[in-house]
């Protein structure tokens, strides 16, 4: 399946969900390339560029990570309650959580998993230099018409996670991403206004320039048709 035309920079930060749920379709290693490529044009701190991505199409080994994203899931849905519970929960939040349980329970279809990893102990902030190199990745992806997130329920197993993927003891696993072509679209998100969560030279003291800022802020310069 071919990219479509690149949605431009702030169209694609304004429009990037979390999608879940995937179109049965294989992702070409073309398109792999090129979101790799542009996960690896991030900051890294002294430069070291010790991230590592690990690509798993291997059905056996989605399975054992679908396996293990269903125990997370039970201990995370844990804290909701049953299913009243979680329907009773806001709209926002309860699609949230039933995509979240979605993806645990078909994990393996997911065309593409990426495993992402750095050496244990390289940095004072541990991820501090993977995740800029994430973003990347999932602006990219959205750029090229693909849909992910960041799903770390299949991760509880470190251990029997090392041994079976071959990770050397000295890597540490940061995240997993599911990439594939999205059944569900991408589009605006909801997020408080900037006045709310930016402060001028003191926490908590407002900041005027925001305050005179739309509540949805300035997403409406850049929304298009696509």
């Amino acid at each position: 399946m071919a990219a479509g035309p690149d949605p431009g920079f702030f169209q694609t930060i304004y429009t990037s969900r979390a999608l879940r749920r995937f179109k049965p379709l294989p992702v070409p290693d073309e398109v792999l390339f090129q979101v790799l490529d542009a996960a690896i044009r991030a900051p890294s701190g002294q430069n070291a560029q010790d991230w590592r991505f690990l690509i798993i199409t291997d059905p056996a080994t989605k399975s054992k990570l679908q396996e293990w994203a269903l125990e997370g899931w039970g201990h995370y849905r844990a804290r909701f309650g049953d299913d009243a519970a979680i329907d009773a929960l806001p709209r926002s939040q309860r699609l949230s959580l039933r995509s979240v349980e979605h993806l645990a329970h078909h994990l393996a279809e997911a065309p593409v998993l990426i495993l992402v990893l750095g050496l244990a102990g390289r940095h004072s902030t541990p991820g501090g230099s993977a995740f800029p190199a994430v973003q990347n990745l999932l602006l990219a992806a959205r750029a090229l018409g693909l849909g992910g997130s960041i799903f770390n329920l299949p991760l509880g197993r470190r251990e029997e996670l090392h041994e079976l993927l071959s990770i050397p003891a000295n890597n540490q696993v940061y995240c997993l991403i599911p990439l594939g072509y999205p059944a569900d679209r991408q589009g605006p998100v909801q997020r408080k206004p900037v006045a709310e969560v930016v402060f001028d030279n003191r926490f908590g003291e407002r900041w005027a320039f925001a305050e005179k800022q739309p509540p949805e802020g300035w997403q409406e310069r850049w929304l298009r048709p696509e």
